[in-house]
């Protein structure tokens, strides 16, 4: 197999195992209401395809997921968010332990 054909396999596999990633996604948050067990299982599933593939969990699904005891988090049922000094901070109330995710803040127009 030829350098260029191994890596169109290796591009291709990447972006079949990001598709996947994402409809592990959706499904953990459809399921999440009636079987919060079944969307961790999901999120499971979710790392051991990055891990396989070693590529990295897209942001917005990274989020979601508690980075200590890898549950799915929903603002409001298992996770709590709040803003502090340039921090959104989301403690999670599986395990008890918080995360922090910088974001910018809008500057005031006068």
């Amino acid at each position: 197999m030829s350098r260029v054909a191994r890596k169109q396999q290796k591009n291709l596999i990447q972006v079949v195992a990001s598709q996947r990633m994402w409809r592990l996604f959706e499904l953990a948050k459809k399921e999440f209401a009636e079987h919060p067990e079944r969307s961790d299982r999901y999120v499971q599933l979710i790392r051991n395809i990055s891990m396989r593939n070693r590529m990295s969990i897209p942001r917005e699904i990274k989020r979601r997921i508690c980075k200590h005891c890898y549950s799915f988090l929903v603002p409001g049922s298992n996770a709590r968010y709040r803003l502090k000094e340039g921090y959104i901070v989301v403690s999670c109330n599986c395990c008890g332990k918080e995360m922090r995710y910088p974001y910018k803040r809008l500057k005031n127009r006068i």
